[in-house]
């Protein structure tokens, strides 16, 4: 019967055809679809959009070939200590010879650190070497090149006042160890930094020595 029956041969295709506008997936219709949105999806590169080189540590233009390295500027100390300790151990020895012995100690202590001091901030804020330094092939820089500043300079080179005033009468030994412990201190990060800038560099603001 055609006129009034269901025909299950005829009838499949009204409701599960094409004529309803329902669409026919195959095998080939999912390839083209995964290849309209799946191969156009943007590729996220975290090695290149989000990498390591806008966190990498900054460059301030300091050589690390350059870098004075901790024995050289050792032996520039020592030099620099007999340069300025042998003439004011003599001044101190005529102070006390005037003036006693526990005055020409508080005397002599005080005008080595301040000429000690003096010495240090006077040639490297006007040459960038004291003389050991330059005996040695070092010069001393300031933060962005160029020579240091006076309070820079006076910055990096305080702790030698700890070690001038270690011949002031009964404070005199503290004031000598907590100059040991800051040159300790001076050396241990000096060898332990890759441009060789110590912890009086890093106080004064990143002061630091090169070679030449």
């Amino acid at each position: 019967m055609t006129s009034g029956g269901f025909d299950p041969g005829q009838g499949q295709q009204p409701f599960g055809g094409q004529q309803y506008g329902q669409p026919h997936y195959n095998g080939a219709g999912q390839q083209q679809y995964g290849q309209q949105f799946g191969a156009q999806q943007p590729q996220f590169d975290s090695a290149q959009q989000f990498g390591t080189q806008p966190f990498a540590q900054p460059d301030f233009g300091i050589d690390p070939a350059r870098a004075g390295e901790l024995l050289p500027r050792l032996g520039a100390r020592v030099i620099d200590g007999l340069i300025v300790g042998i003439p004011m151990a003599v001044v101190t020895a005529v102070i006390s010879l005037v003036l006693g012995s526990f005055l020409g100690s508080v005397l002599g202590a005080i005008l080595t650190a301040a000429a000690a001091v003096g010495y240090f901030v006077l040639l490297e804020t006007t040459r960038g070497q004291t003389l050991g330094k330059q005996i040695l092939g070092l010069r001393v820089e300031g933060p962005n090149g160029g020579l240091p500043t006076q309070q820079q300079s006076l910055t990096r080179n305080g702790f030698y006042v700890l070690s001038a005033l270690g011949g002031f009468p009964f404070l005199g030994f503290l004031f000598g160890l907590l100059g040991v412990v800051a040159a300790v201190v001076i050396g241990v990060t000096i060898n332990s930094s890759p441009t060789k800038q110590g912890k009086h560099d890093e106080l004064a603001g990143g002061t630091r020595v090169v070679q030449g």
